[in-house]
C-alpha cells in the first residue's frame, strides 16, 4: 500500500512538472564546473527534484542500513555476552564444588573469547594456588596486569605471591610500583612494612611507618599506629644494643631516651633504657630505672630484670631489701609475694618461702604453679612425702605448672616474657593475669543487746 501511494505521488509530481513545461516553453543556460548547457526550465526543475529525492533516499537508506548493522552487532554481542556469562557461571559452580580442573577449563574458554575479564585471572590465580603451583598463579596475575596496568589490587596480589615464594626483593619492587600509582594506598604501605618488619629491617620499616601515620584517620587508629611506631623504634634501638659497639650503644641510648620522652606510659622504653645502661656498665643507673619503673607500672618484667641484675652481681641482700619494700608498699599484689617465694627458694630460705606461699593462699585460689613451687620447697627440705603430694596436686589441676605470661590483646600465652606478640603484632602487651581471688566470708553480725555464751 505504501509503495502504491509513493508511486502515485511520483506520477502526480511528474505530471505536474510536464504540465508546467508545456505552459512555460523556456530555455535557460545551466553552468556546471565551467561548462554551459542549454536546457528547458521545466527539465531543470524536474532533474533537481529527482536529484534531491535520490539524495534523501540514499541518506535514509544509509541510516537504515547503519541501524540494521548496529542492531545486528548488538544482537550478536548480547548473544556472545549471554554465552560467556553461561560459561563463566558454569566455571564458578565447578569452582564452588571444588572441581578445579573443570572450573579452570571454563574460565580459560571465556578468556579466549573475551580476554578483558580481569576477575577471571584472579580466579585462575586462586585455582593455581590451591593446586600448589605458585608460578602459574603469578603468571595469571601478570596477564591481568597487562590488561589493566593501573589496577593496584593486581600489584598487591602479586606482592603477596612473591612473599609466599620468599622472593622479597620482587615483592618490595611490586609494592613500590603500587605506591607510585597511588600514594594513599594504605594496604600497600602496610604490606611493605610487614616485609621490612619480618626481615628486621627496622630503618626501612620506620620510614614506611611515617607514611602510614600521615595517611591514618581516626583517633583510635592514630593511637594504634603511634604505638606501632614506638614498637619499631624499640626494635631498632634493641638492634643497635645487640651490635654492642660504642657508637651503637650511644645511638641506642639516644633512641631509648626519645622513646620514654615521647610516651611515658610505654613500659618497653624503660626496660630498654635499663638494658642499655647495664650493657654500658652503668649497673646502678639500670637498677634505679627498673626500681622506679616497677613502682610506677607494677609490672613483673622489672622484677625479673632486677633479679638478674643483683644476683649476677652476687648481691642478694639488695634484692631482698627491694622485695620487702615492694611488699610493704603493695600488700595486695600477690605476684610480688609469689616471686619473692621463688627467690627465697633460690636462696635456700625455705621457711620464708613457705610463709610467703601461705600468704598467697589466703588471697588467691589454688593454681598449679603454686603447688609446683611448694613441691620444690619440700624437695629442698628433703620432705619427699609432702613434695610428692604437691607434685600430684600439680598434675591433677588443669593448666601449666608455671605462671604464663599472657598477651592482653589476643590472650596468646608464653612461658617467658616477650616484648612483641607474634600473633597480634603488638608490643608491650605481655603480663601475668591476676587470677581468681578468694572472697572472704562475711563475719557474723549480732543485734544490739544479744547475749551469747562465754
Amino acid at each position: 500500500m505504501l509503495v502504491k501511494l509513493l508511486l502515485s505521488f511520483l506520477f502526480i509530481v511528474l505530471g505536474f512538472f510536464l504540465w508546467l513545461s508545456y505552459l512555460n516553453p523556456m530555455d535557460v543556460e545551466f553552468h556546471f564546473f565551467g561548462e554551459t548547457f542549454e536546457t528547458d526550465l521545466s527539465i531543470l526543475l524536474i532533474s533537481s527534484f529527482v536529484m534531491g529525492a535520490m539524495v534523501v533516499f540514499i541518506g535514509t537508506l544509509a541510516r537504515d542500513a547503519k541501524r540494521a548493522f548496529q542492531g545486528y552487532q548488538k544482537s550478536r554481542e548480547e548473544k556472545k555476552g549471554q554465552s560467556l556469562k553461561e560459561e563463566s557461571n558454569k566455571g564458578i559452580e565447578d569452582f564452588l564444588r571444588g572441581d578445579l580442573r573443570k572450573a579452570k577449563t571454563h574460565f580459560v574458554e571465556v578468556l579466549k573469547r573475551d580476554p578483558l575479564q580481569t576477575d577471571l585471572y584472579f580466579r585462575l590465580s586462586e585455582i593455581s594456588l590451591k593446586e600448589g603451583d605458585d608460578e602459574e598463579a603469578l603468571h595469571w596475575l601478570e596477564r591481568a596486569r597487562l590488561i589493566d596496568m593501573k589496577n593496584a589490587d593486581i600489584l598487591l596480589r602479586e606482592a603477596e605471591l612473591y612473599q609466599r615464594m620468599k622472593r622479597f626483593d620482587e615483592a618490595i619492587r611490586t609494592l613500590n610500583r603500587a605506591i607510585v600509582q597511588d600514594e594513599t594506598n594504605l594496604n600497600a604501605f602496610r604490606s611493605l612494612r610487614e616485609i621490612y618488619l619480618n626481615s628486621r629491617r627496622w630503618e626501612e620499616a620506620l620510614k614506611i611507618q611515617k607514611s602510614i601515620l600521615k595517611l591514618t584517620k581516626g583517633k583510635q587508629a592514630e593511637e594504634d599506629e603511634t604505638l606501632f611506631s614506638l614498637g619499631l623504634e624499640y626494635e631498632h634501638a634493641r638492634d643497635l644494643l645487640n651490635r654492642g659497639g660504642k657508637g651503637d650503644l650511644e645511638s641506642a641510648l639516644k633512641e631509648a631516651r626519645e622513646i620514654v620522652r615521647e610516651r611515658r606510659t610505654f613500659e618497653l622504653g624503660f626496660v630498654l633504657l635499663g638494658d642499655i645502661y647495664l650493657r654500658m656498665g652503668r649497673w646502678a643507673s639500670a637498677g634505679k630505672v627498673w626500681e622506679k619503673s616497677f613502682k610506677r607500672f607494677k609490672s613483673i618484667i622489672f622484677i625479673l630484670r632486677l633479679e638478674d641484675l643483683y644476683l649476677n652481681r652476687e648481691d642478694p641482700n639488695a634484692l631482698l631489701n627491694f622485695y620487702q619494700a615492694a611488699l610493704r608498699e603493695n600488700p595486695d599484689h600477690w605476684l610480688i609475694t609469689f616471686f619473692y617465694a621463688k627467690l627465697c627458694l633460690r636462696l635456700e630460705l625455705h621457711d620464708e618461702a613457705l610463709e610467703a606461699i601461705d600468704e598467697i593462699s589466703l588471697r588467691r585460689k589454688d593454681f598449679p604453679a603454686l603447688h609446683r613451687l611448694l613441691a620444690e620447697i619440700y624437695l629442698h627440705k628433703k620432705d619427699f612425702s609432702r613434695a610428692a603430694q604437691e607434685f600430684e596436686k600439680t598434675f591433677e589441676m588443669s593448666g601449666t605448672s608455671y605462671l604464663p605470661f599472657s598477651c592482653a590483646a589476643c590472650e596468646r600465652e608464653s612461658k617467658e616474657w616477650t616484648a612483641y606478640c607474634p600473633q597480634c603484632h603488638q608490643w608491650s602487651t605481655y603480663t601475668i593475669k591476676e587470677g581468681e581471688k578468694i572472697i572472704p566470708l562475711p563475719s557474723p553480725s549480732f543485734s544490739e543487746g544479744a547475749h551469747f555464751p562465754l
